[in-house]
Order: C-alpha cells, then sequence, then structure tokens
C-alpha cells in the first residue's frame, strides 16, 4: 500500500448530480462526502467503466438521518465494488470494514489456501539446485519475514515478500512510514551484503503486495538515473483531468549494489509498491522479467476522513511506461512469460522458479566476475 493523506473539510462545497435533501445528518453528510471524494478524485472511472453520477442517484435515497453505522458502510461498499480497486478500503480506526479486489488475481486465489505448500514446493526446487536453506531477515507478520536470502555457488536468490517491515509502515502513520522505510533499506542492504560475490540473482516477488519504498529498492540495481515511468494526479472539475505526467526516475543506491544480471520472478500478486520495484527494474538493461504481469495496482492511496468517523482510500494516480502505456488493471508485462499452476504444484514443481534457474545458470556461465558494488 502506497498512502497519500488528505483531510476532507467538513465546509468544503459540494455538487450533487441531482436535487435531493440536504445533508444535515451524520450519515448524510459522511455519504455526500465520500461520493464527492471520489467524484474529485478517483482516477479511474472512464476505465473502469464506472457511472459515478448514477451510482450517486442510485444509493443518495437510502441514506437518511436513521441510517445506521453497519447499514451506511454496506451502501458504500456496493457503490465501489463495481471499481475492482484494491486501493480502495473503508476502515474505522484499525479494523478494516471494505477491501476491493483486482480482476486481476488469479495468482492469490488459486495458491491462496496453499501458499505453505506452494513455498515449500520453490525451498525444495532451490535445495534441488544446490542452494542452502532459506535465511530469513526481518520481523514476521502473518507467518513471513519480509526477506529470504539463499545461494548456490555464483546464483543468489533474494525472495521480497512484503515492501515493508513492520505493519506500522504500511497503515501507520507518516512518521511510522518513514521510519520503516530506513528499517527496510536496512535490511535490503543486509540481504544483498550476504549474497555479495554472486555473478547473478533472482529476486522472487511473486507474493509482495506492496508497500512502500519500491523505487528506491530499485536502486540497488541501478548503476546511473534511469526514466522508469510517469505518473499524473487526478483534478478535480472532470474525470479525465489531471496534472500534467511528472517523470519518476531510479537512481543508484547509496547502499550495496548489484550489478549482474537480475532475474526478476512476478506474477498478479505483485502489487502496489512491488510494482513501483517491477516497473524501474524491467528498465534496466541486465534485467530479465518472467512469470506472469503484475496486478496493475499502482497509485498511491488517498485518504478521506468522514464525519461519522470512517477512513476510507482510494486511488489517484495515473502511471504510465516511459512510451505512455497505461499500467492500471493490464501490470507490468514479463519478457518470458509463464505461469504457476495447481497440477505443478501437485506434481512438486515450480515452473517459474524453474525457468529462472535455467536462465540464471546460463548468464552465470557467461561471467567471470561477480555483480555485487560494495
Amino acid at each position: 500500500m502506497k498512502r497519500v493523506g488528505f483531510l476532507f473539510c467538513l465546509l468544503f462545497p459540494f455538487a450533487a448530480p441531482a436535487q435531493t435533501p440536504a445533508a444535515s445528518s451524520l450519515p448524510e453528510q459522511s455519504f455526500e462526502q465520500f461520493w464527492q471524494a471520489f467524484r474529485d478524485h478517483y482516477a479511474f472511472f472512464p476505465l473502469k467503466q464506472v457511472d459515478w453520477d448514477a451510482t450517486y442517484r442510485a444509493y443518495r435515497p437510502r441514506i437518511t438521518a436513521q441510517t445506521p453505522q453497519d447499514s451506511l458502510v454496506q451502501v458504500l461498499s456496493r457503490m465501489v465494488a463495481p471499481l475492482h480497486d484494491g486501493h480502495i478500503t473503508i476502515s474505522q480506526g484499525e479494523t478494516i470494514l471494505f477491501k476491493g479486489e483486482s480482476r486481476r488475481n488469479s495468482f492469490k486465489q488459486t495458491f491462496k489456501a496453499v501458499q505453505p505448500e506452494f513455498w515449500r514446493v520453490a525451498g525444495q526446487q532451490l535445495q534441488a539446485a544446490g542452494f542452502g536453506p532459506l535465511k530469513g531477515l526481518g520481523p514476521d507478520f502473518k507467518g513471513k519475514q519480509p526477506l529470504y536470502v539463499s545461494r548456490s555457488g555464483g546464483i543468489g536468490y533474494l525472495h521480497l515478500t512484503r515492501n515493508f517491515a513492520d505493519i506500522s509502515g504500511a497503515i501507520g502513520t507518516d512518521a511510522q512510514e518513514k521510519k520503516d522505510q530506513q528499517r527496510l533499506e536496512k535490511l535490503f542492504s543486509q540481504a544483498l551484503k550476504q549474497l555479495s560475490g554472486c555473478q547473478v540473482l533472482l529476486l522472487d516477488v511473486r507474493d509482495d503486495g506492496g508497500g512502500h519504498s519500491g523505487v528506491e529498492l530499485a536502486g540497488h540495481f541501478a548503476t546511473e538515473r534511469v526514466l522508469t515511468s510517469y505518473k499524473a494526479l487526478r483534478q478535480p472539475g472532470g474525470y479525465d483531468r489531471f496534472t500534467e505526467p511528472q517523470p519518476v526516475y531510479v537512481t543508484p543506491a547509496a547502499g550495496p549494489r548489484f550489478a549482474g544480471p537480475v532475474i526478476l520472478l512476478t506474477s498478479d500478486q505483485t502489487a502496489s509498491a512491488a510494482e513501483d520495484l517491477t516497473i524501474a527494474l524491467t528498465q534496466l538493461p541486465q534485467v530479465t522479467h518472467i512469470g506472469t504481469a503484475t496486478k496493475g495496482m499502482l497509485s498511491d492511496m488517498y485518504s478521506v476522513h468522514l464525519p461519522n468517523g470512517l477512513d476510507v482510500t482510494l486511488s489517484h494516480q495515473r502511471y504510465t511506461t516511459p512510451a505512455g502505456q497505461l499500467l492500471e488493471d493490464v501490470g507490468v508485462q514479463p519478457d518470458v512469460l509463464i505461469e504457476n499452476t495447481l497440477p505443478a504444484l501437485q506434481q512438486q514443481r515450480d515452473p517459474v522458479l524453474e525457468k529462472a534457474l535455467e536462465l540464471a545458470r546460463t548468464e552465470a556461465a557467461k561471467r567471470t566476475t561477480p555483480g555485487t558494488i560494495k
């Protein structure tokens, strides 16, 4: 998740698309500000083919001064569910009451019930290829550490499971996020140092749902400043109104850098900040991207605090490639398309990792010098 925080002022004027009673009660005010926040800042109504004015007309009459909080949440959730956007959330305190879901979700849905088995098979496949036991780095969250590393001779393996160290860095304050960025950077640097001397690196982000610092982590593989993408912010005044696209660059990191060949493994569970990382890496000449396209859920999260205490996030940025291709709902396309499947898992195989190892061995055979720069 990538957050951008804003507070919606209660006094900010709005214009509804139809004549409705004055929003004098808390439920009505909260509905109006929810609708207006999306009207003025949501980036993808034309792409999602959702008529937001029609949504207002359909749902506004259902909200009165007597509407209880849980019923209001149900209405708001139904309004935005057709957008199929994983960056849309409705929460109260630390409790998430609604989270959108992207249509590009096959990896998560296919392996959700067997994730431990999936990664056990991947670990066995690495072991069979001569890799040592995977070593985890960083705090545990939902049974996973943020980083795992292993190596086999001149080939290193780095599994980045998320783009945050501690969960507070993803859902906390700006100060907590900044502190977590520093912690994640330190952990990533430690992982690269443990792979010092490798000629080729496998970077596995197939289950990385995001967080922060995607472009910054990509800097550990850059030798010069490179344009990675453009992003534009949605502006009030029209559903197709955006700021001028601003360029995003990856620059060489101050910490350890790996300049050798990189095999990047992704799936459609690779999302948000992990897509920032993927976009940046795919602009580097030494990176080969394999697996399936990323999720296509890239915007930072614009946040709104409603009068009734609910907090809402939404996508308000449009990312494009340097060539101008919109990436939302499309994702970053791989150089080598290959997919993990349940039948392959049942055969104790990870075809994406198999292909990555094949490519890595080919690259390693060409090289006599390590790729790590201290």
